[in-house]
C-alpha cells in the first residue's frame, strides 16, 4: 500500500528515526511486534488490508524505536527512567491474564498515547481503544506530554 509507505516515512521523520520495513506475519497474540535486531515491524496478517489497524501498529511500534533512541541519546529524567524500563518491558510472552501488567507500563502508555495523538493530529483519524477507560488516561497523558509527542 502506497499510503502506508507514505505514513511510515512521515512518522519516521516526525520521530527522527529510520523507517523500518513492514512484514505481515501470523501473530497469535499480538496485533504487531517490533523486531529490533532484525530491524522490521511485524503486523498481524489479519490486518493486511486494514489501513487503520496498520497505521496504529506502525505508530505504536515506531514509537518504541523512538523510546529506545531517546533513552540512549539523552540524560534527562525521562531518558534515565525509560532506559531502566526498556529491558523489563512486558510483552506477549510475559503478559498476565487480564493484561494489566502490559497496559500499565509507562512505555506502553506512551506508545498508545503517541498513536492516538499522531493519527488525530496528522491523519485526522480518531483512535478509540478497546480497553475501557484507557482513552481518558491517554488524553491526560497527551495533554501533559505534548512536548515529546
Amino acid at each position: 500500500m502506497k499510503e502506508l509507505i507514505k505514513l511510515q516515512n512521515e512518522i519516521a521523520e516526525h520521530l527522527g528515526i529510520d523507517r523500518l520495513p513492514i512484514k505481515y506475519e501470523e501473530l497469535e497474540l499480538d496485533d504487531s511486534r517490533l523486531y529490533l535486531k532484525e530491524e522490521y515491524v511485524a503486523i498481524n496478517i489479519k490486518y493486511k488490508d486494514n489501513y487503520l489497524e496498520c497505521a496504529k501498529a506502525i505508530c505504536h511500534e515506531y514509537r518504541h524505536v523512538f523510546q529506545i533512541f531517546y533513552a540512549n541519546l539523552f540524560d534527562n529524567e525521562r531518558a534515565i527512567r525509560w532506559k531502566k524500563l526498556i529491558p523489563n518491558l512486558v510483552n506477549s510472552s510475559t503478559i498476565n491474564k487480564d493484561g494489566s501488567n502490559y497496559v500499565n507500563q509507562e512505555l506502553e502508555v506512551d506508545a498508545f498515547a503517541f498513536t492516538k495523538y499522531y493519527l488525530k493530529e496528522y491523519e485526522n483519524i480518531d483512535v478509540v481503544n478497546k480497553i475501557e477507560g484507557l482513552d481518558k488516561y491517554l488524553d491526560l497523558y497527551i495533554m501533559n506530554n505534548k512536548d515529546i509527542l
